[in-house]
């Protein structure tokens, strides 16, 4: 039996992998969008998942189209994930 998708974890990768790769702190990122660094901790952590605007917010603050933070989403059977 496969494990659940976890999209808070999958989504918090992402951002990290996202911000690391610009080279930027979770503290820039924060800075330049007016987010605490404890809330996008608590992201790349896999705690919640981000509202619209916040995900907006992320990718203005990171340099990335917002659909670059949902990248990893494109394979996956969104219906059977929504079901778990």
């Amino acid at each position: 039996m496969t494990e659940p998708l976890n999209v808070g974890k999958i989504f918090g990768e992402r951002l990290r992998e996202l911000r690391l790769k610009r080279k930027l702190t979770q503290t820039d990122v924060a800075a330049r969008s007016g987010l605490l660094q404890h809330h996008i901790s608590q992201l790349e952590n896999g705690v919640g998942m981000p509202t619209l605007a916040t995900m907006l917010k992320l990718a203005a603050a990171i340099g990335c189209k917002p659909t670059e933070l949902l990248a990893p989403f494109n394979g996956i059977d969104l219906a059977a994930l929504l079901d778990q």
